[in-house]
């Protein structure tokens, strides 16, 4: 029920009635979700999307393709899935005490803010301490494009101990 009301033309029906009868539509979906990940993957009935150039900011030249981003409209079931994978996945993580003790993204309660202020006290501690402490500052705007699959693969089976379907599931619906 928290979903947006908008729909993708890969629906087969619209976000807005299946809100409506979410009660009769609900085992359905339910065992549709349940499917895939009993299965380790998602149908390729779930695998396209409506992809949208986006011009990055406002002024930039449009005839330049690096100035755009894709923007992927998935079918709703999809993002159902994702969504409880997505929650499943935290709850274990939080579970075996698995996030690294200082990351802030993706985290309830924790932001940017977060994270800034914890640089804060360690830069306050350190001048306290009378240390130099030298900070050196990334753009990771574009980190999740360089990801190499197979590591990421390889760490989330070796480092988070996802193995068996999680593992497939995560490796044939995304990658």
């Amino acid at each position: 029920m928290t979903s947006p009301v908008k729909s993708c033309s890969l629906d087969p029906v619209p976000t807005f009635l299946v809100r409506e009868y979410v009660d009769v539509l609900l085992p359905y979906i339910t065992r549709m979700v349940n499917s895939s990940l009993s299965q380790g993957r998602l149908p390729v009935s779930q695998k396209h999307a409506i992809v949208t150039p986006l011009l990055k900011k406002m002024g930039l030249d449009p005839s330049d393709m690096n100035n755009f981003r894709p923007v992927s409209n998935l079918s709703f079931i999809s993002k159902v899935v994702e969504r409880v994978v997505t929650s499943q996945l935290h709850q274990y993580l939080a579970a075996n005490d698995l996030f690294p003790r200082f990351q802030s993204a993706y985290r309830k309660y924790h932001s940017t803010e977060t994270a800034m202020q914890r640089v804060w006290f360690d830069i306050l501690v350190a001048a306290d301490d009378r240390q130099v402490k030298l900070l050196g500052l990334l753009d990771l705007s574009t980190a999740f494009d360089c990801v190499n699959h197979s590591m990421l693969l390889e760490r989330l089976q070796s480092a988070f101990g996802l193995a068996d379907l999680v593992h497939d599931w995560v490796q044939c619906s995304h990658f």
